[in-house]
Parts: C-alpha cells; sequence; structure tokens
C-alpha cells in the first residue's frame, strides 16, 4: 500500500510567508530575526493545521456549539503550552540549525496535488 499523506491546505498569504521564511533562515539575516520570523511561520501554521483539521469538520459535521467551544479552548491550551519551548528552540539555533530549519520547512511546504 502507498504511503498517505495528511496535508494541510495553506492560505495563499502564509504560503508565501514559508517561502520567505525559508529564504530568510538561508540568508545572512541576524539570528534574532531568523529566529523570530521562523516561529512566528511555525506557531501559525499549528494554528491553521488544528482549525482546517479539528474546529472546521466539527462545524461540517453538525456538533453542537458548545462541544466545539470546549474543542477550541483545548487545542488552545495546547498550542499555547508548545509556545515558549518552541520559541526558545528556535532562538537558540545557530546558522547551520537554522538552515536544517528551512529545510524542514521546504520538505513540508509543498504544491496542492488537488489544484487546478
Amino acid at each position: 500500500m502507498r504511503r498517505r499523506f495528511l496535508g494541510t491546505p495553506l492560505p495563499d498569504a502564509l504560503s508565501r510567508e514559508g517561502l520567505d521564511v525559508i529564504d530568510l533562515l538561508r540568508s545572512n539575516a541576524a539570528q534574532d530575526e531568523k529566529g523570530e520570523r521562523a516561529f512566528d511561520f511555525i506557531y501559525a501554521v499549528g494554528e491553521h493545521a488544528l482549525d482546517y483539521h479539528f474546529t472546521q469538520p466539527l462545524a461540517r459535521l453538525g456538533v453542537g456549539a458548545l462541544t466545539r467551544k470546549t474543542v477550541d479552548v483545548a487545542l488552545g491550551v495546547a498550542l499555547k503550552s508548545l509556545r515558549p519551548p518552541l520559541h526558545h528552540v528556535l532562538r537558540t539555533l545557530d546558522d547551520g540549525q537554522l538552515r536544517a530549519v528551512a529545510d524542514e520547512i521546504e520538505f513540508r511546504l509543498y504544491p496542492d496535488p488537488h489544484a487546478t
């Protein structure tokens, strides 16, 4: 059986930001700027992915508003708990490690195979 992927389509602005972050992480820009932009992008993708894979399907399935709100709060708490360690890690990486982050983002950021 062929391996499957569970992808998250990104809005155009977030997709463009991903490409810009890849370029930035491979540039000679200041370490702080690289770490901050990488963090902002990765966190935004996390927010979008949780919405896409959890919040939106629950609404389409007709799950009640109270249950959806409970799930949204739980997802928000989970994502916010990742914020400090993720931020710390990305701000302390060296240039080589930040280039590797660019590689990881690039590996995951691919054209929509369903687009027309």
